[in-house]
């Protein structure tokens, strides 16, 4: 396990936490590795039910790159492509995962770390929250994918003016804009997040899956096809979905497997 992401387990769930409070939790090339790695294997793993990503500190949940490793990574053409695989393999492990992710934020959320909570299913924020991306003062183009998830938060007005203005903005704006799941006190924080983690990992991991892959879908402006039409009935056929019926009928708390 890396020194910089942690893994703390509670029960089903798993709390992923960056480790490099004296630089605001900024990462480099080999955090993002590090990022990447982490999620895939909790990915793999069918006993962990949600995922809870967030800073160590008090300061940040990620002010993005560590910009005093510019030099060694992102100089030229040939390191700018090396450290944007993986730092877009870690934002894709967390928008990919089988598992729903919830980023915990508060303070610093800028540039890459932004990008990461975008790339969550669900976004909390304590009162502190800071948002935005300046890759307008170096020059930097954050990529499609990336600018995706902005488009896909908060609609291309929204994005426009984040990438544009670059400044940053508040908790409070950042919901305003629907950048954010919703706002709640610092000292809350943690209490609220755990809470929703845990009303997630109660749920039907098959349903989970069912619903974050639609929302994918639901994005292409493809037509659904008929076996798309007829796979929507899928789950009536597995473990899940009779363990939780049964449990209905008979006032039970279902046990379910994820098949």
């Amino acid at each position: 396990m890396s020194d910089t992401v942690q893994v703390e387990r509670r029960d089903d769930i798993a709390i992923v936490s960056l480790h490099r409070t004296e630089k605001r939790n900024a990462l480099r090339r080999e955090d993002w590795i590090a990022v990447g790695d982490t999620i895939d294997a909790l990915g793999a793993d069918d006993d962990v039910r949600c995922i809870v990503l967030r800073g160590a500190g008090d300061e940040a949940f990620c002010a993005g790159a560590d910009i005093t490793n510019f030099e060694a990574e992102r100089s030229d053409r040939k390191k700018v492509k090396a450290y944007e695989a993986a730092t877009d393999r870690a934002f894709l492990g967390v928008r990919n995962s089988r598992h729903p992710v919830i980023a915990m934020i508060h303070g610093f959320c800028i540039g890459g770390g932004f990008e990461l909570a975008l790339a969550a299913d669900l976004r909390i924020s304590g009162e502190s929250g800071r948002f935005g991306v300046p890759a307008k003062n170096i020059g930097l183009f954050l990529g499609y994918h990336l600018v995706q998830y902005l488009v896909d938060a908060g609609g291309r007005a929204v994005a426009a003016e984040i990438l544009l203005e670059g400044r940053a903005i508040t908790a409070a704006e950042a919901l305003s804009k629907n950048l954010l799941t919703r706002v709640v006190p610092d000292a809350e924080l943690e209490e609220d997040v755990m809470k929703a983690a845990r009303r997630i990992a109660d749920g039907a991991p098959l349903s989970h899956r069912y619903h974050r892959a639609a929302l994918a879908r639901l994005a292409d402006p493809r037509p659904l096809s008929r076996a798309e039409l007829e796979a929507q009935f899928d789950y009536a056929d597995s473990e899940d979905y009779l363990a939780g019926y049964n449990a209905f009928k008979n006032r039970e708390k279902p046990k379910f497997r994820g098949r």
